[in-house]
């Protein structure tokens, strides 16, 4: 999922060098909320797959398996929001696959907000 700015309030994060992660400048415990809309067709259909989202800390699920994916549905948005340890140099992404090819996404974002500088173990 590329990027291609950091937002206003971004003195501890910025964009990655291939624009498809965000980089934590400062080590801590952060809250990250993903928000992706899926669209392919005019109407929702239940029959049809869904995109599922995996959120990354340097190219790996987060939490080291996939406990932090979500499906979107054709037509649908979702947002999913955790809190994970931290450390500079950290780059978070977003992991989008599908099963059919003709289903993509529009309108994401991903926020990254530093709740403190208390590491938890990691």
């Amino acid at each position: 999922m590329p990027f291609n700015t950091a937002g206003p309030l971004s003195d501890t994060i910025s964009v990655s060098a291939s624009g498809n992660e965000l980089v934590v400048l400062e080590s801590g415990v952060y809250q990250i909320t993903v928000s992706i809309n899926a669209e392919t067709t005019t109407e929702p259909d239940p029959e049809q797959p869904y995109l599922t989202a995996v959120i990354t800390v340097n190219g790996a699920p987060v939490f080291g398996d996939i406990s932090t994916f979500f499906n979107i549905s054709n037509r649908d948005s979702s947002t999913f929001v955790i809190q994970a340890p931290l450390s500079a140099g950290d780059e978070v992404g977003v992991s989008i696959y599908t099963n059919f090819p003709a289903l993509g996404y529009m309108n994401r974002s991903m926020t990254l907000v530093r709740l403190g500088s208390e590491m938890l173990n990691k």
